[in-house]
Formats: C-alpha cells, sequence, structure tokens
C-alpha cells in the first residue's frame, strides 16, 4: 500500500499529461509554458528553501564530483560498448550520458523522501550542470561543426535558475547568513513563501512529461538497444560509486544518500538532446528512446520506493 500511494500518483499524473494531449485540451504553447514556470519559479523556490538555513560540508563536495565525473566519463565509455552492440548512430552515446534532474528528478525525490530531503539530490545537480553545460553540450555542438565559447558556457551556468538557486541558497547558509535570518524572524515568511511558490512543482512536472511522451511509430528492436546500452553503463557507474561512497562513509555512507544516488543514475538522459540534433527522423528516435526510459525510470522509482 505504501509503494502504491507514492507510485500511483506518478503514474496518474503521467497519464493526464498524455490525455490532454491527446484530447487537445491544452496546446504545445500551453504547456511549455507550464514548463517554464515550473524551472523558472516553482523549482527554484523550492531548492532554494532547502539550501539557505543548510551549511554544507567539505565531504559534500564528493557529491558534485561525482556527477561530473559521471556525465562526462559516460560519453565516452558508451562508445566502445555501442561497438559491442554494433550501434554505429553517433548520438546514442549522449544518450547513454547526462540525468534529467531538473524535469524528473526532484518531482521523484519529493515523492520518494519529502521536500525536506531532496537537498542531496540537488547538491549532486551543480555537478551534473556544470558537466551538461560544459563538456555534455560542448561536443554534442561539435558534432554539428559548432564550437561553444567560453562566453556561452558562462552564460548557461548563470541564466539556469535551477542552478542560480541551489548556488544562492548554498552561499547564503555558508555565510550564516541563513542562520541570520531565523534569529530576526524572517525565516518563517521565507519558508512559507517558497512553500507556497514550489507546491505545484511535482505535479506540474509530471503533466509536462507525460504530455510529452509519444510512443507513436516506437522501434521496439532500436529503442530497446539504446535503452540497453544505458542502463549497462549505468548499471556499472552505480556498482562503482556505491563502492566508493562505503569506503569514504561519512555523509556518502548515509541511508539517504545511496537511495538519492541510485535515484539519480536511474534517471533518464537529458530531455534537451533532440533539441541539439540536425536530423528530423533522429530527433524523432531520440524523442522516442527518451519516453522509453522515462517508463524504465518510473519501474526503477517504484523499485526504490518499495526499498524505502
Amino acid at each position: 500500500m505504501e509503494v502504491l500511494k507514492s507510485v500511483l500518483p506518478v503514474v496518474v499524473l503521467l497519464i493526464a499529461g498524455m490525455i490532454l494531449r491527446e484530447k487537445k485540451l491544452i496546446s504545445d504553447r500551453g504547456i511549455e509554458g507550464l514548463q517554464a514556470l515550473v524551472m523558472n519559479i516553482t523549482l527554484p523556490a523550492g531548492l532554494f528553501a532547502a539550501f539557505y538555513k543548510t551549511t554544507l560540508t567539505l565531504q559534500e563536495l564528493i557529491l558534485p564530483l561525482t556527477m561530473f565525473v559521471l556525465v562526462t566519463a559516460g560519453i565516452f565509455l558508451a562508445r566502445p560498448l555501442c561497438k559491442v552492440f554494433r550501434e554505429r548512430d553517433e548520438y546514442v552515446p549522449f544518450l547513454s550520458s547526462g540525468y534529467e534532474f531538473g524535469m524528473l528528478g526532484y518531482a521523484l525525490m519529493t515523492i520518494l523522501a519529502g521536500a525536506d530531503n531532496i537537498t542531496t539530490l540537488a547538491v549532486m545537480d551543480i555537478g551534473q550542470c556544470f558537466a551538461v553545460f560544459t563538456v555534455y553540450v560542448g561536443l554534442l555542438k561539435g558534432m554539428t561543426g559548432e564550437k561553444q565559447s567560453a562566453g556561452q558556457v558562462i552564460k548557461g551556468l548563470v541564466t539556469t535558475p535551477v542552478l542560480v538557486a541551489i548556488v544562492a541558497g548554498a552561499l547564503i547558509g555558508v555565510t550564516g547568513l541563513g542562520g541570520l535570518t531565523e534569529k530576526i524572524g524572517i525565516s518563517p515568511l521565507i519558508d512559507s513563501i517558497c512553500s507556497f511558490a514550489s507546491a505545484p512543482t511535482s505535479a506540474a512536472i509530471l503533466v509536462v512529461i507525460g504530455y510529452r511522451m509519444n510512443f507513436k511509430g516506437l522501434d521496439i528492436k532500436r529503442v530497446g538497444r539504446a535503452c540497453l546500452i544505458r542502463v549497462i553503463l549505468q548499471g556499472v557507474f552505480a556498482a562503482a560509486v556505491l563502492g566508493l561512497f562505503a569506503l569514504v562513509g561519512g555523509v556518502c555512507s548515509e541511508r539517504l544518500t545511496t537511495f538519492t544516488l541510485i535515484l539519480a543514475i536511474t534517471l533518464p538522459p537529458p530531455f534537451v538532446l533532440p533539441l541539439y540534433i540536425e536530423e528530423d527522423e533522429k530527433k524523432e528516435f531520440y524523442s522516442l528512446t527518451i519516453s522509453a526510459y522515462t517508463v524504465i525510470s518510473i519501474a526503477a522509482f517504484a523499485v526504490l520506493t518499495a526499498l524505502y
């Protein structure tokens, strides 16, 4: 029953998003507006609230560093794995790397452990964001002959509301300003505003994802092969990192950290991947594959919920 209480809302909201698309109850522009609301206001509000009274330890810096390494290594290690499976599409390594924290991870983590426990995932996301905006996007643009300048990298980082909210909140917490807000009595007001603004985040995210999930024209064999390559690679990563964290101990070996890491590694690749692909046929294939892998992620989430 406890598992159903966590998983059923996810499934229902995903189906609701699909129904909205099929019945044309909301337009593409409407769903883009809802997504913009989440990524620019509701999600950053929740992340800021999670950090501004929290002091990070030096050991916790291992978490974003780990995610940076995983995103970067995933691209290069997927290439020999693609050869084993005779997968020649040059974009498949990018499908095997990166994690969709913003449009899925935070929603699932909130349902799994509560809004008060998303800090660990957000710390990991710092490394994920840096890797995506530097290595991941840089290599993707290089596939089309376009070079990414340092200015573009910096602009991408400083104009990402989620990352700005995390860093701003963390800085306030580290400098002690977060504690000061408690002393002068304004932290309850900040918490109230952030809580109210972030309340619809999980529901809105899942509706948007459901709207974008489309399996028409699905090539099961080809999509399945691409998904299998990612599953194998991420399975190896999970085993390696969990072993490392067990040796390091401390916050890295805490139960919440373990579940957060597993949740992160089971997430689908970044939803923005098809935007960097020029060929329409390939765009469709990668959109379908990401949708299929999202189903795998939800199944993994159900297992995590049962264990948690």
